[in-house]
């Protein structure tokens, strides 16, 4: 039986003992290292979270079913594809502006200067799923009623909504102009 840590730099194992071994994600020098020095017996009260044995039950915290997340997400991504479709056009000063809009992935670029928005639905956690060269990764969940008639997609780290977020970090882009994501669906 092996006792203590050993690792393969190729394949980045952490063998704790001969039955309990899982692979890790790629990770910074310094947790390995944290991991290195850590002694055998605290990571072997921690092997429920490095064993992969077990089956990890997927939660998904949405008030919505599958379909009306579907209905409501496909809803709120048209909509904010048409309304940065016509906010691209009507300017001159973003060279190399870009809008993609395909199976649920909505992107944005507003050319080098700017960056790239990656807005996309989550399926698996009814969420949509921001990207932005200003905030960086963000997670909507909606916030409403069950039925989907009215709500918002909310960041639950900081309660800033999806439509606010844009507001916020497109207005000084599109200086000449008065946006308002407030009058698309499921803004508020």
């Amino acid at each position: 039986m092996f006792r203590g840590i050993h690792f393969r730099r190729s394949w980045r194992y952490i063998y704790i003992n001969s039955k309990n071994f899982t692979k890790l994600p790629q990770r910074s020098y310094n947790v390995y290292t944290q991991l290195r020095h850590t002694p055998l017996t605290a990571l072997r009260n921690h092997y429920r979270y490095l064993s992969t044995d077990k089956s990890v039950e997927h939660i998904v915290d949405s008030v919505l079913d599958q379909s009306t997340y579907e209905k409501v997400c496909a809803t709120t991504l048209d909509a904010l594809n048409e309304y940065m479709e016509r906010l691209v056009e009507t300017v001159d000063y973003l060279p190399g502006s870009d809008i993609g809009y395909s199976d649920g992935v909505l992107t944005v670029n507003l050319g080098p200067k700017h960056g790239v928005y990656v807005i996309n639905r989550q399926t698996p956690n009814r969420q949509i799923w921001l990207s932005s060269p200003f905030s960086g990764p963000k997670r909507y969940d909606f916030v409403g009623p069950k039925t989907g008639e009215k709500g918002k997609w909310l960041y639950r780290h900081d309660d800033e909504t999806l439509h606010d977020l844009l507001q916020q970090e497109l207005q000084p882009i599109f200086k000449d102009q008065k946006l308002d994501f407030s009058e698309l669906p499921y803004s508020s």
